[in-house]
């Protein structure tokens, strides 16, 4: 620690010595290594408390970004489960033997009010219209997944970077 050699060492001995004489100085050397034993002791509780604060720490936020990400799965399996609801109720409709694109928008007779209403409901048009909602779930699903797993880092702190990253104008500089 204080790269003292052997020759250091008896330097301070004889200087020990003369100073405190040869009947004083067992006394001295048990003393001054009692004290040197207390301060590493001590030097090493703190040592080892201050270790052990911060793997606490560390644990802490490890915990709290698993919790983020199931929550974050949670939400993203719901938006899927959704997406399968529609489309199969959708699918469900239009596969239906009732369901009859000539007909107007009113059962039972009545009648349309205006010409816009009264307009046809083409089945192609449902399917390709389910099949877009369909491809944009997938896609906002992909977003989900690349936030979850592509960042390997807290999502909050990611979230505040992203925001950076879009406040920045062409210059490289960022607005206010």
């Amino acid at each position: 620690m204080f790269n003292i050699g052997s020759f250091e060492v008896l330097l301070i001995c004889v200087i020990a010595l003369l100073v405190l004489g040869p009947e004083r100085l067992p006394g001295a050397i048990r003393t001054a290594g009692l004290w040197i034993g207390r301060f590493r002791r001590s030097f090493y509780k703190v040592k080892s408390e201050i270790e052990r604060e911060l793997n606490a720490d560390e644990v802490r936020r490890q915990l709290h970004n698993e919790s983020v990400i199931a929550e974050l799965e949670a939400a993203k399996d719901g938006v899927e489960m959704a997406a399968k609801e529609t489309q199969a109720s959708m699918n469900k409709i239009v596969n239906s033997e009732n369901f009859d694109p000539g007909a107007s928008r009113y059962a039972d007779g009545q009648k349309a009010s205006s010409d816009a209403e009264s307009q046809a409901v083409q089945p192609e048009t449902l399917i390709e219209e389910v099949k877009s909602v369909g491809e944009e779930l997938q896609k906002v699903g992909d977003e989900v997944k690349e936030g979850l797993y592509g960042l390997g880092k807290n999502p909050k702190l990611a979230g505040i970077e992203k925001s950076k990253e879009g406040d920045t104008g062409k210059s490289g500089k960022a607005t206010s």
